[in-house]
């Protein structure tokens, strides 16, 4: 299985790529981690470890050994480090990761693998990155045998993702309409509503929600495949300002009270109104149903 959690995902403590770390580990030790992958890489898995100034061993023995929802993993971080983090060490960290970019010959790698063009010039890390799961994740899980990943899939990929084009949320929706065609998308989560940010990620491009799921379900593109049907819609080329004003919006807009307090409820957390960020609520629901059904499929 592709871990399709990225490096810029992080949960209540702040910390970018722990999360990624931290399925990557619970995935291998479940057997289901695809063999591309590393648990524990020399990069990022272990730079990461550095930061917090955790030690390796010690940790990857108490993930294997407990298979921790994501949530006890970050209470166990806090236990190690006296019950704070090096603030400053952490916002350090999440600009590096953020700001990252590949080099030539690791930039030549991917492009090779994600199958772009000579034309293209993309050397952000973090897009790069990502392609390369969901180009792995179409080829692999979904388009080769999916019986490993049951009827219940979460969409990994958060709301705070994006492509090339650079608009958040899109591979989100792009991922969810393709494993609800394939029969496999999680009972919990629609791959289209109303006014949720589906629609309107793709009102923001000036496409109609309906035409980019029927596009989806009857052509099952790559993502992009899928981005290039966006540029198509839209003349080759989209209009920046409403993409940059729904990119903000995004990364910055808080949950309301009910849906907070339902989240909180089903992750375990009291509700005390400290914990209002739409981005980390998603995640943490994300990732404790994913954690659920992960260990359900261990029984």
């Amino acid at each position: 299985m592709i871990p399709l959690i990225s490096s810029i995902c992080y949960g209540p403590i702040g910390v970018c790529h722990l999360p990624r770390f931290w399925w990557k580990v619970l995935l291998r030790k479940a057997n289901l981690l695809d063999s591309d992958y590393p648990d524990c890489s020399d990069g990022l898995d272990t730079f990461v470890l550095k930061v917090l100034e955790l030690n390796k061993e010690t940790t990857l023995s108490y993930l294997r050994d407990n298979m921790p929802n994501y949530l006890e993993f970050e209470d166990w971080v806090l236990q190690q480090k006296g019950g704070s983090l090096d603030q400053e060490a952490v916002d350090k960290w999440t600009e590096s990761i953020r700001a990252r970019v590949h080099r030539p010959a690791k930039i030549a790698e991917t492009y090779r693998d994600i199958g772009l063009g000579d034309n293209v010039n993309i050397n952000s890390a973090v897009i790069l990155n990502s392609l390369q799961d969901w180009q792995l994740f179409h080829r692999q899980d979904l388009d080769g045998d999916i019986a490993h990943l049951g009827a219940r899939v979460v969409p990994l990929i958060a709301t705070i993702d994006y492509g090339p084009l650079e608009v958040c949320q899109l591979p989100r929706t792009w991922l969810k309409i393709l494993l609800k065609a394939k029969g496999v998308l999680h009972p919990d989560y629609p791959d289209m509503t109303e006014n949720g940010l589906d629609p309107r990620v793709l009102r923001a491009l000036k496409i109609k929600p309906s035409d980019a799921v029927t596009y989806i379900r009857e052509n099952q593109p790559t993502y992009l495949q899928f981005e290039g049907w966006v540029l198509e819609q839209n003349g080759g080329e989209i209009d920046r300002e409403p993409v940059e004003e729904w990119n903000t919006f995004v990364r910055n807009r808080t949950r309301n009270d009910r849906r907070r307090s339902e989240i909180l409820a089903t992750v375990g957390l009291e509700d005390d109104g400290t914990l209002i960020s739409a981005v980390v609520l998603n995640h943490i629901d994300d990732w404790h149903l994913a954690h659920d059904d992960l260990l359900t499929k261990l029984r």
